[in-house]
């Protein structure tokens, strides 16, 4: 539906300069139907990935209390917390830092000290960078990225107010 979309603004800009061209404005209203048209299928594509997130999420246990819930108790059916879902600010202000995380050998989550998900194992500190270049992952349940962010943020702003 997307490329259909696509294609219908290609054509409006077609029309609009062949309009431009002739003088006729017959082709302008043409333009101004088929980008019509366009954005139609634009909003209805959005409206179906939004049905099938909410389908995936429902699947998945969604919302506050899930996440509430994912907290308590960290743990899927293999027992490993879900990926933190990253805000793009969050990544950006994560990006580079070398505060240390914690692993657990042959999982796929880094996590911050006193997550719920590394109870009862043996975790290994390493540089936030190195973890995510080896591979891992951030914890949905201590939200590791979340909170490096806002430390980091902090770090930045001058203490005095200024």
């Amino acid at each position: 539906m997307v490329v259909a979309a696509g294609v219908l603004v290609l054509s409006g800009l077609v029309l609009f300069a062949a309009g431009i061209a002739t003088g006729v404005t017959v082709l302008h209203w043409a333009c101004v139907a088929v980008c019509a048209v366009a954005g139609f299928l634009l909003v209805r594509a959005r409206r179906q990935l939004a049905r099938a997130a909410a389908g995936e999420g429902a699947r998945q246990g969604s919302g506050e209390g899930a996440a509430l819930r994912r907290t308590a108790d960290p743990g899927g059916p293999d027992g490993e917390p879900p990926v933190e879902q990253v805000e793009p600010p969050d990544a950006l202000a994560t990006t580079g830092l070398g505060d240390e995380v914690l692993v657990v050998d042959e999982r796929p989550r880094y996590h911050l000290d006193g997550c719920p998900g590394l109870t009862g194992r043996a975790a290994v500190p390493l540089p936030l960078d190195e973890a995510r270049a080896d591979g891992f992952t951030p914890c949905g349940a201590c939200a590791p990225d979340r909170h490096l962010a806002a430390r980091a943020r902090a770090r930045r702003v001058p203490r005095d107010g200024s």
